[in-house]
Protein backbone atom coordinates (compact mmCIF):
# COMPACT_ATOMS: atom_id res chain seq x y z
CA UNK A 1 0.00 0.00 0.00
CA UNK A 2 1.46 3.84 -0.93
CA UNK A 3 0.02 6.63 0.55
CA UNK A 4 -2.15 7.66 -2.36
CA UNK A 5 -3.72 4.97 -1.23
CA UNK A 6 -5.03 6.78 2.17
CA UNK A 7 -4.40 10.56 0.87
CA UNK A 8 -7.59 12.80 1.60
CA UNK A 9 -7.25 14.72 -1.67
CA UNK A 10 -9.67 17.84 -0.58
CA UNK A 11 -7.65 18.94 3.09
CA UNK A 12 -9.12 21.93 4.80
CA UNK A 13 -5.92 24.30 4.59
CA UNK A 14 -4.97 28.04 5.59
CA UNK A 15 -3.23 30.76 4.36
CA UNK A 16 -0.40 32.54 5.82
CA UNK A 17 -2.60 35.44 6.64
CA UNK A 18 -5.39 33.72 8.44
CA UNK A 19 -5.90 33.42 11.87
CA UNK A 20 -4.99 31.66 15.38
CA UNK A 21 -8.67 31.97 16.12
CA UNK A 22 -9.50 30.86 12.87
CA UNK A 23 -7.26 27.63 12.55
CA UNK A 24 -8.68 26.60 16.15
CA UNK A 25 -12.14 26.72 15.24
CA UNK A 26 -10.95 24.78 11.91
CA UNK A 27 -9.22 22.39 14.08
CA UNK A 28 -11.99 21.75 15.76
CA UNK A 29 -15.03 22.09 13.25
CA UNK A 30 -13.16 19.41 11.55
CA UNK A 31 -11.71 17.24 14.10
CA UNK A 32 -8.29 17.01 12.58
CA UNK A 33 -4.93 17.44 14.67
CA UNK A 34 -3.41 19.90 12.06
CA UNK A 35 -4.10 22.18 9.07
CA UNK A 36 -1.34 22.45 6.19
CA UNK A 37 -0.70 25.80 5.54
CA UNK A 38 -0.13 26.64 1.90
CA UNK A 39 0.35 29.93 -0.23
CA UNK A 40 -1.36 31.20 -3.48
CA UNK A 41 0.47 28.30 -5.59
CA UNK A 42 -0.57 25.75 -3.05
CA UNK A 43 2.74 25.42 -2.30
CA UNK A 44 3.33 23.86 1.29
CA UNK A 45 4.40 26.57 3.85
CA UNK A 46 4.09 24.65 7.39
CA UNK A 47 1.29 23.26 9.27
CA UNK A 48 -0.55 24.41 12.56
CA UNK A 49 -1.41 21.81 14.90
CA UNK A 50 -3.07 21.48 18.06
CA UNK A 51 0.29 20.87 19.28
CA UNK A 52 1.19 24.93 18.10
CA UNK A 53 -2.26 25.68 19.42
CA UNK A 54 -0.77 24.46 22.68
CA UNK A 55 2.57 25.87 22.36
CA UNK A 56 1.34 29.52 21.74
CA UNK A 57 -1.26 29.27 24.71
CA UNK A 58 1.78 28.00 27.39
CA UNK A 59 3.49 30.41 29.47
CA UNK A 60 6.56 31.76 27.71
CA UNK A 61 8.79 30.43 30.04
CA UNK A 62 7.86 26.91 30.45
CA UNK A 63 8.05 26.99 26.40
CA UNK A 64 11.44 28.04 26.85
CA UNK A 65 12.63 25.97 29.71
CA UNK A 66 11.11 22.82 27.95
CA UNK A 67 13.33 23.58 24.79
CA UNK A 68 16.40 24.38 26.51
CA UNK A 69 16.82 21.96 29.34
CA UNK A 70 13.04 20.48 30.10
CA UNK A 71 10.61 20.05 32.84
CA UNK A 72 9.45 17.30 33.86
CA UNK A 73 6.31 18.62 36.52
CA UNK A 74 4.90 21.86 36.05
CA UNK A 75 2.34 21.44 39.02
CA UNK A 76 4.22 24.90 40.04
CA UNK A 77 2.01 26.59 37.33
CA UNK A 78 -1.58 26.84 38.56
CA UNK A 79 -3.44 27.96 35.33
CA UNK A 80 -7.14 28.39 34.86
CA UNK A 81 -9.41 28.69 32.16
CA UNK A 82 -9.63 32.16 32.48
CA UNK A 83 -5.99 32.25 31.66
CA UNK A 84 -5.63 30.26 28.94
CA UNK A 85 -8.63 32.21 27.44
CA UNK A 86 -7.17 35.11 27.85
CA UNK A 87 -4.04 33.81 26.48
CA UNK A 88 -6.06 33.18 23.83
CA UNK A 89 -7.60 36.67 23.02
CA UNK A 90 -4.18 37.80 22.86
CA UNK A 91 -3.22 35.59 20.17
CA UNK A 92 -6.52 34.84 17.89
CA UNK A 93 -5.77 37.48 15.63
CA UNK A 94 -2.54 36.66 15.05
CA UNK A 95 -1.51 35.41 11.58
CA UNK A 96 -0.59 32.00 11.81
CA UNK A 97 2.25 32.04 9.60
CA UNK A 98 3.95 33.89 12.89
CA UNK A 99 3.69 30.30 14.49
CA UNK A 100 4.91 28.01 12.28
CA UNK A 101 7.10 25.24 12.85
CA UNK A 102 9.82 25.94 9.92
CA UNK A 103 12.11 23.03 11.04
CA UNK A 104 9.28 20.29 10.64
CA UNK A 105 10.36 18.43 7.24
CA UNK A 106 7.81 16.82 5.30
CA UNK A 107 9.08 13.94 3.29
CA UNK A 108 5.99 12.33 1.94
CA UNK A 109 4.73 12.22 -1.53
CA UNK A 110 2.47 10.15 -3.49
CA UNK A 111 4.58 7.21 -3.75
CA UNK A 112 5.98 7.09 -0.47
CA UNK A 113 5.43 3.89 1.44
CA UNK A 114 2.83 3.27 4.44
CA UNK A 115 5.82 2.64 6.83
CA UNK A 116 6.56 6.28 6.38
CA UNK A 117 3.37 7.33 6.99
CA UNK A 118 3.19 4.92 10.05
CA UNK A 119 6.80 6.23 10.99
CA UNK A 120 5.92 10.71 10.80
CA UNK A 121 2.49 9.58 12.61
CA UNK A 122 4.41 8.01 15.07
CA UNK A 123 7.24 11.06 15.39
CA UNK A 124 5.07 13.69 14.93
CA UNK A 125 1.56 12.77 16.27
CA UNK A 126 -0.31 14.92 13.91
CA UNK A 127 -1.73 14.87 10.46
CA UNK A 128 1.19 14.14 7.92
CA UNK A 129 1.15 16.45 4.89
CA UNK A 130 1.56 14.70 1.16
CA UNK A 131 3.83 16.65 -1.40
CA UNK A 132 4.76 16.63 -4.65
CA UNK A 133 7.91 16.29 -4.91
CA UNK A 134 9.48 18.62 -7.20
CA UNK A 135 7.42 21.84 -6.61
CA UNK A 136 6.36 21.06 -2.67
CA UNK A 137 2.80 21.23 -3.76
CA UNK A 138 0.19 20.35 -1.14
CA UNK A 139 -1.65 17.10 -2.87
CA UNK A 140 -3.24 16.05 0.42
CA UNK A 141 -3.17 15.27 3.91
CA UNK A 142 -3.34 12.25 5.73
CA UNK A 143 -4.36 11.75 9.28
CA UNK A 144 -4.22 9.17 11.87
CA UNK A 145 -7.61 8.49 11.54
CA UNK A 146 -7.38 7.38 7.64
CA UNK A 147 -4.55 4.94 8.84
CA UNK A 148 -6.60 3.49 11.18
CA UNK A 149 -10.04 3.03 9.19
CA UNK A 150 -7.84 1.73 6.20
CA UNK A 151 -6.73 -1.27 8.72
CA UNK A 152 -10.24 -2.00 9.27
Amino acid sequence: MSVSDITNRDPVTLSPTDTVGKAAGLLVEHHVLALPVVDASGKLLGTFGIGDLARVLLPLSVTRAQWLEGLGDLDFIADSLEQLRERMERVQDDPVRKHLDRDRRYPLDPDSSFTEVLFLLHRDGQDVPVLERKTGRLMGMISPWDVVAKLG
